[in-house]
């Protein structure tokens, strides 16, 4: 029969000490003379006042304040150790296993430079191969037995020997396909800081001379000549920085071209030539020089990036062009047998006509003036963008036109 409480009746269980609803001990070892608990009537505890809040608690450090009575409180030998991570739960962070150093992969490296060696002993060898294959010697055989009878064999052919004037014939050929090449400067007369070289070519009516250089001036005259002369003249630097700005030459079936490659910067290539006064065509560019053509009938190329231009009694078609310099044109009365025209980006252009000079004349300026001689009877035109003039010279004739970007124009009697 189970044991009751002898206070409310309430069932007991086996080794109980207190009742679980009264509270009475039930045992005379539970007891031990102390009072019996009271128990409280429901609605007691809130007379007594609002139940204070439970205490706050910190994960990392634990409750704050007091702890209640009743709070539970983990066994000491299970907050010496954890069955996690062997780190208390309370304030401990989680311990965290290092990770072993990465290996280094040194099997790669090897395979690489045992690819390396391996492609350069292959290339090597190849290359001994080749070597070889292009160096040995032929075995030639005289006589091949088939069988009792014997078939001779026709020698191997002997190399020919190399004609002496081979390089001349190359040097022939090159020339005659315009292919430019140095100009044989045996003869050169060296004074100073001075080499001067003279060389003469036979050109017909018909051809055209051209001179395309770096630095240095050109000076070209007509004249009742035959042949094309020319003078050539290295100043500056030492002979052997002379010797290295070399001067080409291309001739074709149309004209010759002289080409002056670059050497040393110290160095100046400069070219006096003497023209027929009838041919065809003249041709001149620099990149930094001075050009002057005088006395010539035929028609003029130039063009100049930095100098000064100057054109004397040429009565032949004219294309000039300068990009920073001054062109000076002067006209004799003889008749002109071509346009003229005379273009400068940043400079000045001065015009000069002799008595009896005819021409249908037009100048403009973008940014500049225009003087014009009274004796022309000519009118100067003011427009939003600079200025121009145009009107007749004598008894008109080809054109004559003159154009300056940045710069002033003067036509002078």
């Amino acid at each position: 029969m189970p044991e009751l409480c002898q206070n409310c009746g309430a069932e007991l269980y086996e080794g109980q000490q207190f009742c679980r609803r009264c509270g009475t001990p039930v045992s005379a070892s539970a007891a031990g003379g102390e009072a019996p608990t009271q128990l409280l009537p429901e609605g007691a505890q809130n007379a007594q006042g609002p139940e204070p809040a439970p205490p706050r608690v910190d994960v990392a450090t634990g409750p704050v304040g007091g702890q209640r009575p009743t709070a539970y409180h983990a066994p000491a030998s299970f907050q010496q150790t954890s069955p996690l991570v062997g780190q208390p739960f309370d304030s401990r962070p989680l311990a965290v296993e290092p990770q072993a150093p990465r290996r280094r992969r040194r099997g790669a490296w090897l395979f690489a430079l045992l690819a390396v060696f391996v492609l350069g002993a292959g290339l090597a060898f190849g290359a001994a191969f080749l070597w070889w294959r292009t160096t040995r010697q032929p075995v030639i055989v005289k006589k091949i037995n088939t069988g009792g009878s014997v078939v001779e064999v026709p020698p191997v052919p002997e190399v020919p020997e190399i004609p002496a004037d081979l390089g001349d014939r190359i040097k022939e050929a090159l020339k005659t396909a315009g292919v430019p090449l140095p100009v044989d400067e045996s003869g050169a007369v060296v004074s100073g800081d001075t080499t001067t070289l003279t060389r003469t070519y036979e050109l017909d009516g018909d051809s055209s001379f051209g001179v395309h250089m770096i630095k240095g001036d050109v000076n070209v005259t007509g004249a009742d000549v035959e042949s094309v002369v020319v003078k050539i003249v290295k100043k500056g630097g030492s002979a052997a920085e002379r010797g290295r700005a070399q001067v080409l030459e291309s001739k074709t079936d149309e004209g010759l071209t002289l080409l002056s490659a670059p050497g040393a910067p110290s160095v100046s290539v400069s070219y006096e030539v003497t023209v027929p006064r009838d041919l065809r065509r003249l041709e001149i560019e620099t990149q930094q020089g001075d050009v002057r053509v005088s006395g010539f009938a035929g028609a003029v190329v130039a063009d100049v990036r930095a100098g000064d231009v100057e054109f004397r009694d040429v009565s032949g078609e004219v294309r000039s062009k300068v990009i920073k310099g001054n062109t000076k044109v002067f006209q004799s009365g003889a008749e002109r047998e071509g346009s003229q025209q005379f273009s400068v980006v940043k400079g000045d252009i001065e015009a000069t006509f002799a008595d009896g000079a005819s021409a249908d004349l037009k100048a403009e300026t973008l940014d500049g003036d225009i003087e014009v001689a009274d004796a022309f009877g000519l009118r100067v035109e003011r427009a939003p963008a600079g200025r121009h003039v145009a009107g007749r010279l004598g008894e008109g004739g080809e054109a004559l036109v003159f154009k300056v970007t940045d710069g002033d124009i003067r036509l002078r009697k």
